[in-house]
């Protein structure tokens, strides 16, 4: 059984899943599941990953595992078995995952210089070399009393100069080697202050740690309002962990919205904390999984692909912001890493902890079947009040195709009474730019995207028409091109024309924008969220990354331009994803001493998330919504799997389509699904992205195994659909329509 591994190669080969190859009679014993092994690939070699054992050889002629780079598993157990998991949820292969893990550039096996000595010098020749070169006499002496041999480590902390070093090995009394590292010892927790919680918090905290100390893990949904202190509650819950020799892993959206968390956490833990995020370098990259492996660093913080960090003894896993979209990745292996952390705890026996002041539709339900236990944290720190909510009903009142108007009066003054204060205020309008597009007032041909079924977005700084998902961009023209007419009107408002409109309304305050298109210049995030947190910008005005992970205890004001961007989204999850952004917006206000006020400016003032939102009933809408999707079938209470055909010409797409549909139509009453198990084709929002024409089909069913089921047959005709040059991709649980 031990004579033959399957390697998953790394990059992994499209249409091929595990290669299996013959192990040497010197590897056998040593070689288990997770190492990287150096295998004939071809006419190359490649390095793979040890994905198992196999018990009997395929057909035809097998080839040697040349070396073994690991002394260690490179990938722990656990983590393994979880892209075994990933592998067959999400229908695609090992191999894919665990190349999606493992990363192609991967670093040799971590070495250390030692320098030790060659010629021992007696009393008179060391005297004669501390004449002629001091410092070499000193680091040979270092040396000598180290027994002759020290690593380059210890002579840094020895103060040994490097170069008197160099110099030794240079005349030939010391060699310097390059030796692999020995296994850390993991970092010791030195323990921790205590806290002071409220008791909602101490009880938060006391269920999460208490589960782990008790050998007991669990999964928790941690309910907490805006500003009650759920990052306290997740930082004292590891502190404890810490303490009893398991190690934990804090999941953020985005790494580069949540600075605050990873700021508190190392203010908390120090040199324990490793960040893990898709900004690091390849270098920068490799050193922290090296720290984590090596159990040097015991906290890790990152975003979604963070889920797979090589964390050996993980004993708690937190998932903030729960709710957030960001934890689904939308391309390639289509993952959610909130999914994935709970089945992680599982195979590793620790606790996980949804966090967030929104839930989601999937964990509250989960919580409220008991599959979670649900806490709560229901109050702020010092029985600080929520915000205000008031609603500006925009109905009949806006009239510019621009949009100018959205600045309403109601907004111009709490502006200026804000302003007076000498307090802060954000504004928040998710849609940047500072035009929706560019429209010929006599044709009405507006300035589109030739790549994809979207017009293009005018950014008057840059004097540039942009798309927002094929990054196709060109210079803004005057005239229209089809009729050469009158000068182009500019339609709707972006958050570039809304900052330029605060600043004529309010020429004295300091006014920033924070959005993709700021945020593109190195450090120039970085350096607008200090001067919001200093207090030194009066008016911040962006999009969705103004949203979360900010505590701003200067800022009073907050207000939502337009609540309707996302509630007028084709999207059964409309609504929910509509609460969620107010409450989370809405949450930035008031965490001072000062209470805080919020406008959220609406045509639909009585839809059920507005409503929720100014009354802070989330309980109320959670019921409500529950209730919606099961009238209507729609997760939790069914499965969603969205498969998609994607083509360069839209009628051989849409005909493939068709055909895949069919089939898997046929397949349904098979299984004695309902009609309605599957659904379409139909073209997605956005026919066209980067001259690719898409069509889609639904499969949603009550029962997991049915929708697995279809799921495998359309993954079954990726052959067929890569030899009519068709793309396919199925999205497991699917997240956007």
């Amino acid at each position: 059984m031990y004579g033959l591994v399957e390697v998953a190669p790394i990059p992994a080969v499209p249409m091929r899943d595990l290669f299996t190859y013959r192990v040497p009679d010197d590897f056998r014993g040593r070689l288990l599941p997770g190492m990287r092994v150096r295998v004939p690939f071809g006419t190359r070699t490649r390095t793979g990953v040890v994905a198992g054992f196999a018990e009997t050889a395929p057909p035809g002629t097998l080839r040697t595992v040349l070396s073994v780079i690991d002394e260690d598993p490179f990938l722990p157990p656990d983590l393994l078995e979880l892209c075994r998991w990933t592998a067959r949820y999400y229908l695609v292969s090992l191999a894919e995952v665990i190349a999606t893990v493992v990363p192609s550039r991967t670093p040799p096996p971590p070495t250390e210089r030692v320098f030790s000595i060659l010629q021992a010098l007696d009393g008179e020749d060391e005297a004669a070399l501390a004449r002629r070169a001091p410092a070499r006499a000193r680091a040979y002496r270092s040396l000598r009393e180290a027994g002759g041999r020290l690593s380059a480590a210890n002579a840094r902390a020895a103060g040994l100069s490097p170069a008197a070093l160099r110099g030794l090995v240079g005349i030939g009394l010391v060699d310097c080697t390059a030796q692999r590292r020995p296994n850390a010892v993991p970092t010791p927790f030195p323990g921790g202050t205590r806290h002071e919680h409220t008791a909602a918090q101490r009880l938060a905290v006391d269920e999460i740690a208490g589960s782990i100390e008790r050998g007991t893990p669990s999964s928790f949904v941690l309910h907490g309002v805006t500003g009650s202190g759920k990052t306290e509650a997740y930082l004292s819950a590891a502190q404890r962990v810490l303490a009893i020799d398991r190690d934990v892993l804090l999941l953020v959206p985005e790494i580069a919205l949540t600075h605050q968390v990873v700021s508190r956490t190392r203010d908390r833990f120090g040199d324990l904390v490793a960040v893990l995020h898709s900004g690091l370098g390849p270098a920068e990259r490799w050193a922290e999984w090296d720290r984590i492996r090596r159990r040097e660093a015991r906290v890790v913080i990152g975003a979604r692909s963070a889920v797979f960090a090589p964390v050996t003894r993980v004993g708690l896993i937190v998932v903030d912001e729960e709710h957030d979209g960001a934890y689904k990745q939308e391309d390639g292996i289509r993952y959610h890493a909130r999914d994935l952390a709970v089945v992680r705890a599982r195979l590793a026996g620790a606790s996980v902890v949804l966090g967030s002041a929104t839930p989601s539709v999937e964990s509250m339900h989960a919580a409220l079947d008991g599959r979670h236990r649900l806490l709560q944290l229901g109050e702020r720190p010092g029985a600080r009040p929520l915000p205000r909510v008031d609603i500006v009903d925009l109905r009949g009142r806006v009239s510019r195709a621009d949009g100018s108007d959205l600045l309403t009066s109601e907004l111009r003054e709490a502006l200026r009474d804000t302003l007076a204060r000498r307090e802060q205020a954000l504004i928040f309008l998710n849609r940047r730019g500072f035009a929706r597009y560019l429209q010929c007032p006599t044709c009405g041909t507006p300035v589109s995207c030739p790549h994809c079924s979207v017009t293009l977005t005018w950014h008057r700084q840059a004097n540039a028409l942009v798309c927002h998902h094929c990054h196709f961009h060109r210079p803004a023209t005057v005239a229209c091109e089809h009729c050469e007419g009158p000068p182009l009107r500019a339609f709707g408002l972006g958050t570039e024309q809304l900052e330029a409109l605060v600043r004529h309304a309010h020429p004295g305050a300091r006014v920033a924008r924070l959005d993709r298109d700021t945020a593109a210049r190195s450090g120039a995030q970085r350096r607008i969220l200090e001067e919001w947190h200093a207090g030194t910008i009066d008016v911040l005005v962006g999009t969705q990354m103004i949203s979360k992970g900010h505590d701003v205890p200067g800022v009073t004001l907050v207000a939502v331009v337009l609540a309707d961007l996302s509630l007028n989204m084709p999207d059964f999850r409309a609504a929910e994803r509509t609460l969620q952004l107010l409450v989370q917006v809405a949450g930035r206000a008031g965490r001072g001493h000062e209470p805080g006020r919020v406008l959220v400016q609406t045509f639909r003032p009585g839809h059920p998330s507005v409503q929720a939102a100014l009354q802070h009933d989330y309980a109320g809408f959670m019921q409500g919504e529950l209730e919606r999707r099961a009238a209507l079938d729609y997760p939790p209470h069914s499965r969603l799997v969205i498969v998609r055909l994607e083509g360069r010409d839209d009628a051989h797409t849409e005909g493939a389509a068709d055909e895949l549909a069919r089939s898997l139509r046929a397949d349904a009453v098979r299984l004695g699904l309902p009609a309605m198990a599957v659904l379409g084709p139909a073209p997605p929002p956005i026919e066209r992205v980067r001259g690719w024409f898409r069509w889609q089909i639904m499969l949603r069913a009550a029962e997991p195994r049915a929708v697995r089921t279809l799921a495998r047959a359309a993954r079954a005709w990726e052959p067929h659909a890569r030899r009519r040059q068709l793309r396919l991709a199925i999205d497991v649980d699917s997240y956007s329509m």
